[in-house]
């Protein structure tokens, strides 16, 4: 018996970073048939736009194709699915990404408070509602049980996959330490950025930060200044593989992942990759980073010798971490619910 699934998605675009791209990745799994990509007929930028696609559009939008949707429904992150007739009667699952919202995120003024608190309940809805719960990791499915008390037997771990195009190259070194991703609060880039300035080994090479997004804008109109500290606008997605590679250091601020693929993808192009030791990232990523206190423990490591642990590491990451493995473990999930 064959499954047949609808996917929905905010937007199946690689470019617009972790869940897009997960959204794009697993577009390709057998037993999708349709999928409903709401960037396609609303927009999502700007603050009114989020608030109205989140009061009504998203749903009107899904509503108004019912007679497309299969037994079973795919919601790629809990941002897109809510209470509707279009769940009656269907299958669902459900991928969790984190469990930011629940007080790892640290919101800032007035939306992003009255947007905590109502997303907070459509997650509960979400996760109580669904059949079978995709967590991208086993802290994030081991945090739906202790935070939100999720029966563990609908859960199931799908580690992401990393690209098979995120590989070594011989490229030429810009002798810096770089780094790409997001720039919300929890990323913790302003950390880095301080940690840097008052540091010994920010004498001696830049800082090059990649981005365009969120926090992005203010912290280089804050730092754009700062001796030895460039910013960059966002990579072209041709240009990232290369771009990384260039890279001698990669560091990964960031404070809470629910997975961490940019870590994992510096990794897999056998970039030194570091992340801050009060981190909280699934230990099946963070174990292919080194942990640091501080930025300047980078001196205390032979280039050489890293740059070669490193190269093993990619290989090693590359193997553990695939798309095709994925989407296989969701092909069988789609086939449980259809029989």
């Amino acid at each position: 018996m064959d499954s047949k699934v609808t996917l929905v998605a905010e937007t199946l675009n690689p470019d617009k970073g972790g869940i897009p791209r997960y959204s794009y990745e697993i577009s390709k799994t057998k037993g999708i048939k349709n999928v409903i990509e709401f960037s396609k007929s609303i927009s999502n930028d700007g603050i009114v736009n989020k608030y109205l696609n989140k009061l009504y559009r998203r749903k009107k939008a899904i509503e108004t194709r019912i007679n497309d949707i299969e037994k079973v429904v795919h919601f790629t992150q809990p941002e897109v699915m809510f209470k509707s007739k279009i769940l009656k009667g269907r299958k669902t699952v459900l991928t969790v990404h984190d469990l930011a919202v629940f007080g790892t995120m640290k919101v800032k003024g007035l939306y992003g408070v009255v947007r905590g608190v109502a997303f907070r309940s459509q997650f509960r809805f979400d996760v109580n509602k669904a059949d079978i719960i995709i967590a991208n990791s086993t802290q994030t499915a081991e945090e739906l049980v202790s935070v939100l008390n999720v029966d563990r037997r609908k859960i199931v771990v799908d580690d992401l996959g990393i690209d098979s195009k995120f590989r070594k190259m011989n490229v030429k070194k810009i002798n810096a330490i770089g780094y790409f991703g997001g720039f919300n609060r929890r990323k913790r880039v302003e950390k880095l950025i301080l940690d840097f300035l008052g540091s010994e080994i920010g004498n001696k090479i830049p800082l090059v930060i990649y981005g365009d997004s969120e926090d992005y804008p203010g912290l280089k109109a804050e730092y754009g200044g700062s001796p030895n500290i460039i910013f960059k606008g966002k990579i072209p997605e041709s240009e990232i593989v290369k771009t990384i590679n260039s890279f001698n250091y990669f560091v990964y601020p960031s404070s809470y992942e629910g997975f961490g693929l940019p870590l994992l993808e510096a990794v897999a192009c056998g970039v030194p990759s570091f992340v801050y030791k009060d981190a909280i990232i699934p230990k099946e990523v963070k174990k292919y980073a080194v942990e640091i206190e501080k930025i300047d423990d980078l001196l205390g490591y032979d280039y050489k010798k890293l740059a070669g642990d490193f190269n093993k590491l990619a290989n090693k990451a590359k193997k553990e971490f695939s798309w095709e493995r994925n989407r296989k473990i969701l092909s069988e999930q789609y086939l449980k619910l259809s029989r």
